[in-house]
């Protein structure tokens, strides 16, 4: 498993940017000004709570979010035993 995770960290990393961004931009349009700011600023928590808020309206989002919060998890836990 950590072979295959490092295999995938560059694109995870460059993927992880792009959701990043397009949760900030659904912040700014779903939350206003306050949430696009704070979106920006927290990502973790940020992403966690639109992957919860946009069930049922933007599913793409959603699996693309879960997918990413999954492996951020997975990075972390690995490369904390390292």
């Amino acid at each position: 498993m950590r072979n295959f995770l490092q295999a995938i960290y560059g694109v995870f990393a460059i993927t992880s940017i792009i959701t990043h961004l397009w949760t900030t931009i659904i912040g700014f349009t779903e939350g206003g000004f306050f949430g696009g700011v704070i979106t920006l600023f927290l990502p973790a928590l940020s992403e966690v709570y639109w992957l919860f808020a946009m069930m049922g309206e933007n599913n793409f989002y959603v699996v693309i979010a879960l997918i990413h919060t999954v492996l951020a998890f997975l990075y972390f836990i690995i490369g904390r035993n390292v």
